[in-house]
């Protein structure tokens, strides 16, 4: 009788893992994904921190052309990280109107504190999002992000597209600056 009592309850464990395993199967490849063009291996080439760790400072500020600097992409990568985070928590304490305010604002390029600060802020928001998702199941990627018209399964694919797309300008840039020294 013990015998039986215990495979029961192993059986119960694992169809219960099984189960919730399942559930969030696809938020799992979009955790890995995140992580990996954040600090991992990615089949492209190098990943944000590597990029963001060798940032000369003489160049973050600069703007070629009055086009976008290396510490304005920084930023506007981290104000789509919070408008995601927020967005999965639901949290009304900040409207949308600010995030549309606030992408691409204006930043002093003489504050050479912004870099450090920008540098922490992005591992902080990869931290609390990667945290979010983990509690999300599957189901979530079919709703429609409130205030947008389209799905989370496309904001967070959106959201790793938007890193790549912007470490790629922020590698550009960096050697492109490099090289004027």
């Amino acid at each position: 009788m013990a015998f039986f009592d215990l495979w029961f309850f192993v059986l119960l464990y694992f169809n219960s893992f099984a189960r919730n395993f399942a559930m969030n199967t696809e938020i799992l490849q979009i955790t890995e994904q995140l992580k990996d063009v954040y600090n991992g291996q990615p089949w492209y080439g190098r990943s944000v921190t590597s990029l963001l760790e060798e940032i000369n400072e003489h160049v973050v500020f600069e703007k070629p052309n009055e086009q976008h600097s290396i510490l304005e992409l920084l930023w506007h990568m981290i104000l789509w990280r919070e408008f995601t985070i927020n967005r999965l928590r639901r949290d009304k304490a900040v409207s949308l109107g600010y995030f549309d305010e606030n992408d691409w604002r204006q930043l002093d390029h003489t504050d050479t504190k912004l870099l450090k600060q920008g540098l922490r802020k992005i591992q902080e928001t990869q931290s609390e999002l990667i945290e979010v998702l983990q509690h999300q199941k599957d189901e979530l990627l079919l709703e429609t992000v409130p205030g947008r018209k389209y799905h989370y399964r496309q904001l967070l694919y959106g959201i790793i597209h938007h890193d790549i797309y912007h470490i790629g300008q922020i590698a550009y840039l960096t050697k492109m600056l490099n090289q004027a020294l």
